[in-house]
């Protein structure tokens, strides 16, 4: 793996920065900035970014730059969308990180582009890549370019530009800047909302979610709303104290289905539990146990083999392949808990996002990539057999969620009984999925996607003797 001095030997035009132990601390925000897991990430990775390229900012155009619109409005922006607006002078530059290694497009926010009062002349592409503890400026594209040239995602609701189309050399952007100070075109003007319309959206829009609400109104609307600087402080002061007065309520307090939203917040029912609290043992253990693992990886090559197929391989079999056999290492194994988090951002595989968390699940249990996961003692008895259900989420696009489900044996037994059941029923009480525990299973388990507000349930069963778990997503 190539270190970051080899990559600015490659790319001597991009701009890097390698950051301090005291500058990742500085930027982390306070627990009640932000209403979701999601927008704290992103206001962190995006404080990271506007602290590191302030300094080069100023020492490039010789000209302070400013926040925009002011230091103390970012919070009502990053609860949303992602990305830093600087001014310097007369010219306006949105930072946009990324986490994303891939580096074939630049997609850019629609806010930034199509609300007037919002776009910029100039787009800086950070990659941001905090495992290597660096991020580098490696592109940037003018206003102009994400309208004529770039696509348009009406589900993510960004402008993307192909590498090919995005400048790499930055130092051509303060050359432009002197000769085509604009750089940038007219955007069609934004409804004008009644403070009625607005009060109602606010209302909607302010209740608790683990993501950011952007995407659940009509563009125009939403960045009618966004545009104001005193409705959109309203909306993300709402959606605070919702999320603060949820988070404030004592989980046996709560009854009727598992909200698995609340997760997000770190907000559980009584009696979900880790593994180790429930198993006794690290979660390691538990899954060399119930893989059968004694095949433990040792081979240094091989293991950078494996390491390689998932950073360049295409080929779904091999990269399934290779992030399960990465589970075999153990814990502590760097290089591979990177491989396993880039193969979760960037494959679009279920199958193989979910073996790769299963193996990131035994190398680095709470890392945040892994999503999120508890398991419940069911309280059932079959005979000398008890179970616990497991329930997995993974975040997907446009707020929607894979869920794997899986059914452990308890008690110290091995194997789950003959003929158990593992039943998922639609909000109609309809069978939705189902599988049967085979002679040896030591576990059994089903996986599918939903979107935020769906409801299920999940029946466990042996003949007559069932249980019943209701979820609302």
């Amino acid at each position: 793996m190539l270190t970051v001095e080899d990559l600015i030997g490659q790319y001597p035009n991009q701009v890097w920065w390698e950051f301090s132990s005291p500058e990742l601390m500085a930027a982390v925000p306070s627990s009640g900035d932000y209403s979701n897991e999601v927008a704290r990430w992103n206001a962190y990775l995006n404080r990271l970014v506007l602290n590191a390229l302030l300094p080069w900012l100023e020492e490039e155009s010789g000209i302070p730059p400013v926040v925009w619109p002011r230091e103390a409005a970012l919070p009502s922006i990053w609860e949303f969308v992602n990305g830093t607006a600087i001014t310097l002078g007369e010219t306006r530059i949105v930072l946009i990180p990324s986490e994303a290694i891939d580096l074939e497009e630049f997609s850019v926010p629609q806010e930034w582009v199509d609300i007037p009062s919002w776009n910029a002349n100039y787009y800086l592409a950070v990659q941001v890549n905090l495992d290597e503890g660096w991020l580098r400026v490696w592109g940037y594209a003018t206003h102009q370019q994400l309208k004529t040239k770039g696509s348009y995602d009406e589900f993510s609701r960004t402008y993307s530009l192909e590498r090919e189309d995005v400048i790499d050399d930055i130092q051509v952007m303060w050359v432009a800047r002197q000769l085509c100070p604009d750089e940038k075109v007219t955007v069609p003007p934004l409804p004008i909302l009644s403070g009625n319309e607005a009060e109602t959206l606010i209302a909607s829009l302010s209740q608790p979610s683990f993501y950011s609400r952007r995407l659940d109104v009509e563009f125009p609307q939403w960045a009618a709303l966004l545009e104001n600087q005193t409705w959109r402080q309203q909306l993300y002061q709402r959606r605070n104290r919702e999320a603060v007065s949820m988070t404030a309520a004592v989980a046996p307090a709560l009854r009727g289905p598992v909200n698995l939203s609340n997760w997000f917040q770190n907000v559980f029912e009584q009696g979900w539990q880790t593994f180790e609290e429930l198993f006794g043992v690290p979660e390691t253990n538990l899954a060399f146990a119930f893989r059968g693992g004694d095949m433990a990886l040792e081979n240094p090559e091989t293991v950078r083999n494996l390491i390689d197929t998932i950073y360049t391989s295409s080929d779904e079999h091999r990269l399934k392949v290779a992030a399960e056999r990465l589970g075999q290492l153990g814990r502590g194994n760097g290089e591979a808990i990177a491989a396993l988090i880039h193969l979760i951002r960037t494959t679009d595989e279920e199958e193989t996002r979910w073996t790769a968390a299963e193996s990131l699940w035994t190398l680095d249990p709470n890392h945040p990539a892994s999503g999120i996961r508890k398991v419940a003692d069911l309280g059932m008895q079959i005979g000398s057999h008890a179970v616990a259900l497991m329930v997995a989420l993974l975040p997907k696009a446009e707020g929607k969620v894979a869920i794997l489900l899986r059914v452990y044996p308890l008690r110290g037994q091995t194997y789950l009984p003959l003929g158990l059941q593992l039943v998922v029923l639609d909000e109609d009480g309809d069978i939705f999925l189902d599988t049967d525990a085979r002679d040896t299973d030591n576990y059994v388990q089903l996986k599918f996607g939903g979107s935020p507000g769906e409801r299920f349930s999940v029946k466990v069963a042996v003949g007559d003797v069932a249980i019943t778990e209701d979820f609302t997503i």
